[in-house]
């Protein structure tokens, strides 16, 4: 009894002996993994001067030095991308600025010429002044556009905050438009809900408002109808403008608010333009965090929409535009999908692109698709596609029971 008392008591020993060796092996494993999965998430969120430190003396100990060779590589090429986007703004600023000066002596030179201040011009003359003051205005509406982009990416944009009648400023600017309107016929309804008076910088809204209404009236077909709404939300006011014309793409959606992007095939090479204008609006935007996006389908019109927060931002933060926002949500697209799929959402992404299935309509008609076939329960495939809606800047939206009344001229009103 007593040896196998004995026996029983080295068993146990060696036994507590073995698990404490085990868990400080163990221990000396998984310390520097935790260590380095969190530097590794750090390196992910974006700041590189992040650095691991594992002194073991073994591979891992040579895995954290390769990680902050890596970092410190990433970290120099961050500096000279900062750098590079420094100088970039500067010379767009410096440039547009000097391309400025010259033209207003210009332009008030040849309109004085124009006028015959200088003597009486024959008619060929007076045709060649036209064409010349014509192109003149061209270049200093691209220099302003210029101009603005600067200020947008340099966090230089200015805003006159004042408490404004909203609905006042969708009738001052379809009354704006009207004449052009007119032009081909198009008829301007608006269907505007009660709104609150708010603190916004009347200006700037009217500036988007007018560019949104100018390009459905450039791209819609004669005898269309142009709805301009607006919609009071829980802490913003939604905009919309919805023309009948060509429609866009899949891929022109995306692209649409990109700088100097112009759809291939359609009336905006027979316009021109120098591509900036969704670009300022989108800056102008989301300088107040609002949400500016399009929703369309080829041959059946767009619908434009922007929100306007209640409250102003005082604080305006840089903006860049000039960088595709195409990339930006194709990486949020497949983030999202591999954080639902897990390992299979980085393939089902590749093969959603390959198929051009990129766009909101058919990623959410995938979503079902994967809760049909049981891949997603059915709380998961309603969080996937309110976060398909969110990357497309979309909002939740319900239906309207509108009354349509007359207006006056080619302007109808329309009154929830």
């Amino acid at each position: 009894m007593l040896l196998d008392g004995s026996a029983l008591l080295i068993i146990i020993l060696i036994a507590v002996n073995t698990m404490l060796i085990g868990l400080m092996v163990s221990r000396s494993f998984t310390k520097p993994i935790q260590e380095l999965h969190k530097v590794t998430q750090e390196l992910e969120k974006g700041n590189f001067k992040v650095r691991a430190n594992i002194k073991t003396n073994d591979e891992l100990a040579q895995l954290s030095d390769a990680f902050n060779k890596s970092a410190l590589a990433l970290s120099k090429m961050e500096e000279e991308r900062l750098q590079l986007e420094k100088a970039k703004s500067e010379f767009l600023s410096i440039t547009s600025h000097e391309l400025r000066t010259p033209i207003t002596p210009l332009k008030a030179q040849l309109q004085m010429l124009q006028q015959e201040y200088f003597g009486k011009l024959t008619e060929k003359q007076k045709e060649s002044l036209e064409v010349i003051l014509r192109n003149t205005e061209r270049l200093n509406k691209i220099i302003e556009d210029f101009l603005e982009i600067s200020r947008i990416e340099a966090a230089r944009l200015k805003f006159t905050f004042r408490i404004t009648n909203l609905e006042e400023i969708v009738n001052e600017t379809v009354r704006f438009m009207d004449g052009f309107a007119k032009e081909k016929n198009i008829i301007l309804v608006i269907t505007a809900s009660e709104l609150p008076a708010i603190e916004v910088d009347p200006d700037r809204i009217c500036q988007v408002l007018r560019n949104l209404v100018h390009n459905a009236i450039k791209f819609s077909p004669q005898d269309s109808l142009i709805e301009i709404s607006t919609e009071l939300k829980k802490d913003c006011v939604r905009f919309s403008v919805k023309d009948q014309g060509t429609g866009l793409s899949a891929e022109d959606q995306i692209r649409v608010f990109e700088p100097f992007f112009q759809v291939e095939g359609s009336l905006s090479r027979k316009y021109g333009g120098t591509g900036l204008g969704l670009t300022i609006c989108r800056g102008i935007i989301e300088a107040q965090k609002g949400k500016i996006w399009v929703e369309s389908m080829p041959g059946r019109g767009s619908t434009f929409y922007f929100t306007v927060p209640l409250a102003p931002v005082y604080e305006i933060e840089p903006i860049k535009v000039l960088f595709s926002t195409r990339t930006d949500i194709e990486k949020k697209l497949r983030d999202e999908l591999i954080n639902m799929l897990g390992p299979m959402g980085d393939v089902e992404f590749n093969e959603l692109k390959n198929k051009h299935a990129l766009n909101k309509e058919d990623l959410v008609k995938y979503a079902t698709v994967l809760e049909n076939q049981h891949i997603l329960r059915h709380p998961n495939a309603d969080e996937l596609k309110r976060n398909i809606g969110m990357i497309f800047g979309e909002e939740n939206r319900k239906e309207e029971n509108e009354k349509t009344d007359e207006g006056i001229g080619g302007v109808k009103k329309v009154k929830e």
